[in-house]
């Protein structure tokens, strides 16, 4: 049932942050639209934006399963988590978000984004 618990909260916790900031902002800046940019950095774009995505739901992943807790300050973790990404990383959360921002200006040929 905590596992449950910390689960929902994660899921909560991702709308309100990293969804605000790496999905609702970017698009109320560029309502996803494109200046077409070259192929290449359109794919390198969409490379950073899968690898960030995955990498914030990894992360997110272990607090639920390794922490029992939520990124969250106000339902914190029982355990420090301090497996898969965050043994090598402080913060992959902070990194992940940053790379799908710029993964997402490349993509759509935005560098102001």
């Amino acid at each position: 049932m905590r596992t449950l618990r910390a689960a929902l909260g994660s899921a909560l916790f991702l709308l309100v942050a990293p969804g605000v900031a790496a999905g609702l902002v970017p698009w109320l800046l560029t309502g996803w639209d494109s200046s077409d940019p070259p192929a290449w950095l359109a794919v390198l774009g969409a490379a950073l934006v899968a690898a960030g995505a995955g990498a914030l739901l990894h992360a997110f992943a272990r607090f639920v399963v390794e922490g029992t807790g939520t990124p969250a300050p106000v339902a914190p973790t029982d355990r420090l988590v301090v497996g898969g990404l965050y043994r090598h990383v402080r913060n992959p959360m902070y990194v992940a978000v940053v790379a799908t921002i710029v993964g997402q200006a490349l993509l759509l040929g935005r560098p102001w984004l």
